[in-house]
């Protein structure tokens, strides 16, 4: 009967003591921790490949001349057509102003460029243009009343960036060459410096 009893007491006490431990259990919040995600790179907008078709640009420049210390300011307009993410080629006229004499020019001229890294926004480019180059003004002196007409070659590199898939600037520099005729001097010529800034739609 004591035997009885005391098991009895143990199965008691050992409920007793189960229902604690799993009363406290159900009163333990466990939480977990999860790490803060790395700060990722922004990537770079893709630029879709240029599509071929019509393109034309708009530029400005200036053009030392080393010879004969004339100094000129151009605007000029582009078009043509762009055949694929490297090659465009057209033709392109301006205005170019002599700041010394004053007189006026228009140029005339083909001309073509060759782009490098074609994906990337920015370009290298190398160019070249090749025509003729009007004077359209008066000169005093022994200019006076002639009307100059000559080559006009003008080799150069630059680099173009991309805005969009539409929209680009651009920088270059290179090499003036103007072969000009007038009444008294058969040979002369201009060896000039070109720097130029455009923008491409």
């Amino acid at each position: 009967m004591k035997k009885l009893v005391l098991v009895v007491a143990a199965c008691l006490l050992a409920s007793t003591a189960f229902a604690q431990q799993l009363k406290t259990a159900q009163g333990i919040t466990i939480e977990t921790y999860t790490p803060a995600p790395e700060p990722q790179p922004k990537k770079e907008k893709k630029i879709l490949p240029i599509e071929k078709g019509f393109e034309q640009s708009v530029e400005l420049g200036t053009t030392p001349d080393f010879g004969y210390g004339y100094f000129f300011l151009s605007a000029e307009y582009i078009a043509g057509y762009r055949f694929n993410d490297i090659l465009f080629v057209g033709g392109g006229t301006g205005i170019d102003w002599e700041v010394n004499s004053g007189s006026l020019a228009i140029p005339l001229y083909a001309t073509t460029r060759a782009y490098i890294l074609p994906k990337s926004r920015w370009q290298p480019f190398f160019g070249l243009s090749l025509g003729t180059v009007f004077r359209v003004s008066e000169l005093e002196g022994w200019y006076h009343n002639h009307k100059d007409v000559g080559l006009h070659l003008n080799p150069s590199i630059g680099v173009n960036y991309r805005i969009n898939q539409k929209y680009s600037c651009y920088c270059a520099v290179g090499y003036m060459y103007r072969d000009m005729e007038h009444k008294y001097d058969k040979d002369y010529s201009a060896h000039c410096l070109s720097i130029k800034l455009g923008f491409t739609f």
